[in-house]
């Protein structure tokens, strides 16, 4: 089953798969230019036709289909289809890809797409099952290695502070702030 997902809130599912009856070589280079693929989901942008029935396109609108896996690999054969679900493993959103995640013993740091449709991704550091921090933006490079480099300095309360001040802020100035607050001034 197909999800389709409209930036206008419009959602549905349909059984029409955009990749039935693709080669592999198609496929591949429809999951590398896709809006994003993470964790063996595909997300890709559609033209209007592809919009759920229930409401008509707006201009503005940016249609999203998403796929899982075997959504993806229907009709290949074992090895092809091996194939494109080791490359829909390559996390990216818009082209970028993300970093990969960071585990330091429960506190494990990672980047996903976020669910909106501006190509932004989300922050999150989890410690066990507890959400330390959500926070969705730009992708920035090095931002993941510096929520590590934080909490490697100052423990999850840092990153909890981080978490509370970015909704104002955002995440980079937050991360300043409380990196400020917290590091002796040198006179």
């Amino acid at each position: 089953m197909v999800t389709i997902s409209c930036s206008c809130g419009s959602a549905s599912t349909t059984r029409a798969n955009p990749l039935r009856g693709l080669s592999l070589p198609d496929r591949v280079d429809l999951v590398r230019a896709a809006y994003s693929v993470h964790a063996g989901f595909l997300s890709l942008e559609v033209d209007a036709s592809w919009h759920p029935s229930q409401d008509d396109a707006a201009e503005s609108c940016v249609v999203l289909v998403d796929l899982d896996a075997l959504d993806a690999t229907e009709g290949l054969d074992p090895a092809d289809a091996r194939t494109l679900r080791n490359l829909l493993e390559v996390a990216h959103v818009r082209g970028r890809l993300l970093p990969q995640a960071v585990e330091h013993g429960s506190v494990r740091f990672r980047v996903a797409p976020a669910d909106d449709f501006d190509g932004t991704v989300t922050y999150l550091v989890l410690d066990g099952a507890t959400t330390v921090l959500e926070q969705s933006g730009p992708l920035e490079r090095d931002l993941l290695d510096q929520l590590v480099g934080l909490y490697q300095s100052f423990g999850v309360a840092a990153l909890v502070q981080v978490d509370g001040l970015a909704p104002r802020l955002g995440l980079r100035s937050a991360m300043d702030g409380v990196l400020r607050a917290r590091t002796p001034s040198v006179a």
